[in-house]
């Protein structure tokens, strides 16, 4: 298994393992329902919001750098797919 090490910040005393340990041996279902959950609380916050609608209507555009690893990453992903002897396809990206 790979892990990465992300910079976060932490508040002195905080115990990440014992934070996360619950969610480590939950079944898919059970993350599934606390998923749903999840999304039925944030649904709730946002119809208690005066302006839910302009809120619900935000687009938070991808950057530049990210659009051009996104298309680099479906390229490798395709070409691993298509066999050798095919040459790549043309098209955005």
């Amino acid at each position: 298994m790979v892990t990465t090490r992300v910079p976060l910040h932490v508040p002195d005393g905080l115990d990440l393992r014992g934070e996360v340990e619950l969610y480590r041996g939950l079944t898919i279902e059970e993350r599934a329902r606390l998923l749903a959950a999840a999304c039925r609380a944030g649904a709730r916050m946002l119809r208690s919001r005066s302006d839910a609608e302009r809120v619900a209507d935000f687009f938070d555009p991808l950057p530049e750098s990210s659009i051009r690893a996104l298309a680099r990453l479906r390229r490798e992903a395709a070409a691993r797919r298509r066999p050798a002897d095919l040459p790549p396809r043309a098209g955005p990206g």
